[in-house]
């Protein structure tokens, strides 16, 4: 059970410059997560939103390490502003996510951590550890309204970990050619482990991927299949693959290296990587010590 007195000293603590809180007395183990915080409202253009204060942080959680599954079923599928409060130093980082699960599952994720250690927020996860901060939802909001509702929380708590202090979204930013030529370079000739391709794979499958439980429209499969017939350029035509079983002592040949790897239950990937492993040894070896596959480029 949480007391009135211990919320206050923890709210002020972690936000020394909210003034006129207002606290339940009536909480207990099981509602404490909806803590009556009177937060300012979020300032945004669209005026219906602004008939409805956000008159309090909606969810909070001390243990995100064991508390993933309730994060991500309270969480997935909407849009909002969160914070991690580091327990040791008090020190806060604001962010956002659109989606907001799919934004927070990053944190869990070895690519992610391993990946980012430019940001303040991902030195301090790297140094403390997920079980040194709590995880606070502020606010649920709407895509329009996302970056005004962050900045205003910045604002409002001024947290340490945000090194930039101005809220914003690279939606719709289109980098010019000088730069998009400088990232090319920079990126050439580096690949991701097959561990972290792995992971970033995990972390896109079933209930953390935006589309989960989605389909499209009728409407929306016609348009794919208007701009399909439409499209001025053809598709480019497939590699011919020739498979030849060594068991059955029969031989294939397919229009495409999709077709050849659904064939023999592979993928593409793995039939492109044992062609390469082959010419760089110059010698074909059977694929399950069953299939000889050729591709073929003339």
């Amino acid at each position: 059970m949480i007391l009135d007195y211990q919320l206050k000293v923890i709210f002020n603590i972690f936000f020394p410059y909210t003034q006129n809180i207002v606290f339940s007395s009536a909480s207990n183990s099981n509602d404490h997560n909806d803590n009556n915080y009177k937060s300012l409202e979020c300032q945004s253009n669209d005026s219906e939103l602004n008939k409805k204060p956000f008159n309090k942080f909606e969810k909070f959680y001390s243990d995100p390490v064991n508390q993933r599954n309730k994060i991500r079923s309270e969480n997935n599928g909407k849009i909002g502003v969160y914070a991690w409060v580091n327990k040791i130093n008090n020190k806060v980082y604001v962010g956002s996510g659109n989606p907001l699960y799919t934004r927070l599952s990053d944190y869990y994720q070895s690519w992610y951590l391993s990946s980012r250690t430019n940001l303040y927020v991902i030195k301090a996860f790297n140094k403390y550890t997920m079980a040194n901060f709590s995880l606070y939802i502020l606010e649920y909001t709407n895509s329009e309204s996302l970056i005004a509702c962050e900045q205003n929380w910045i604002n409002l708590i001024d947290p340490e970990y945000n090194t930039n202090p101005t809220a914003g979204s690279t939606k719709g930013y289109k980098h010019t050619d000088q730069a998009l030529e400088k990232m090319r370079k920079l990126s050439l000739g580096r690949t991701h482990t097959e561990e972290v391709k792995n992971l970033m794979s995990e972390n896109r499958k079933g209930i953390n991927n935006p589309f989960y439980g989605k389909t499209h429209s009728a409407e929306t499969i016609e348009k794919f299949k208007n701009i399909a017939s439409t499209r001025e350029n053809p598709p480019v035509e497939g590699l011919e693959v020739e498979i030849t079983d060594l068991e059955t002592k029969t031989t294939f040949v397919y229009d495409s290296i999709r077709k050849a790897a659904i064939s023999i239950n592979s993928d593409i990937k793995t039939i492109l990587r044992r062609e390469k492993s082959q010419r760089e040894k110059g010698i074909n070896t059977p694929y399950r010590n069953r299939y000889l596959i050729s591709i073929k480029r003339d």
